[in-house]
């Protein structure tokens, strides 16, 4: 049986060469430029190092599946240049979706999504959100991803493009970068434990939060691509745990008891930020799939990595 042909945007990101590195099959990856082909553990995969705007049919014809995982990643880009996310959300999910209206044969598309698209929820209601919990976005990031979710499902009724979403929690891992808190906090934090700097911390870390390992992500990628089609999955560890006891553990196995100031976020975080959240994961684990690495296996995956950087 021949192996099928993928296509992943944005796959030189976090996510996306995580996948890359563990797809079977042939793997193209969409990338504005090759800075991070680092990340790539394979050789066989190819590097399209294109805008997604600039795609051509002829570039991406003939694929049987699309992890469309292009995306801004924070609620920050609003206070600079807010046309970021439209560009890059909305736009580009557009001209993807585009490419393919007329195509005799239609990939299918799956789209990595975000928590944030239901906002205070949680704290609004102290019910774990699922699927179908009210959607709510407080910030122009999951704004337009909740945009894209449904332009992706305008584009299947009208032209039958299959697809599936799926709504990530926190996802971190060791291939993230360390060096912007925006992005993330939790690797900016481990490497300031690993030397020996003080940081701060929002609330103390009296809050909840769903923490799920960028290789239980890719393992979600790789199962839904098998289930049928037309979909949303809200997909994450499947049980909370308070921020703080994530900075307990951190503290304790990098040896380094370094100073953890408290402070309340700035006005633009508190406007845009989600405080608790906790998932139910029932759905796609009625189905099979469970992540696998605890908070504290992922946690020890970091701290190793980064202990034998030398910086």
């Amino acid at each position: 049986m021949a192996k099928k042909k993928y296509l992943i945007t944005g796959g030189l990101g976090f996510i996306g060469s995580a996948l890359a590195n563990k797809l079977d099959g042939h793997v193209t990856v969409l990338s504005r430029s090759d800075e991070r082909k680092d990340r790539l553990q394979r050789k066989d995969v190819k590097i399209l190092i294109k805008d997604l705007n600039e795609l051509s049919k002829d570039d991406v014809m003939d694929v049987d599946c699309i992890y469309h995982c292009v995306s801004t990643v924070h609620n920050y880009h609003v206070l600079s240049d807010p046309y970021i996310d439209t560009d890059t959300n909305i736009k580009g999910t557009i001209r993807l979706l585009e490419l393919y209206k007329d195509a005799l044969k239609k990939p299918r598309v799956i789209f990595p999504s975000t928590f944030f698209v239901y906002g205070n929820e949680y704290d609004r209601t102290g019910e774990p959100i699922d699927e179908n919990s009210k959607t709510e976005p407080l910030g122009l990031y999951p704004a337009t991803k909740l945009c894209a979710e449904h332009i992706v499902k305008l584009y299947s009724r009208l032209y039958n493009i299959p697809y599936t979403i799926c709504r990530f929690t926190n996802v971190y891992g060791a291939t993230e970068s360390f060096d912007d808190p925006k992005k993330a906090w939790l690797n900016f934090f481990i490497m300031k434990a690993i030397k020996g700097e003080a940081a701060n911390i929002y609330h103390g870390g009296n809050f909840w939060r769903d923490y799920i390992y960028v290789d239980d992500v890719v393992e979600a990628l790789m199962f839904v691509e098998k289930l049928s089609p037309n979909d949303t999955f809200l997909i994450g560890y499947g049980q909370p745990v308070k921020f703080k006891d994530l900075i307990e553990y951190i503290l304790e196995h990098t040896g380094n008891k370094i100073k953890v100031g408290v402070m309340d976020p700035p006005p633009f975080h508190q406007a845009v930020g989600i405080k608790n959240f906790v998932a139910n994961t029932a759905k796609i684990n009625a189905l099979g799939w469970k992540a696998k690495i605890s908070y504290q296996e992922g946690l020890q995956r970091i701290i190793d990595a980064y202990t034998s950087l030398s910086i």
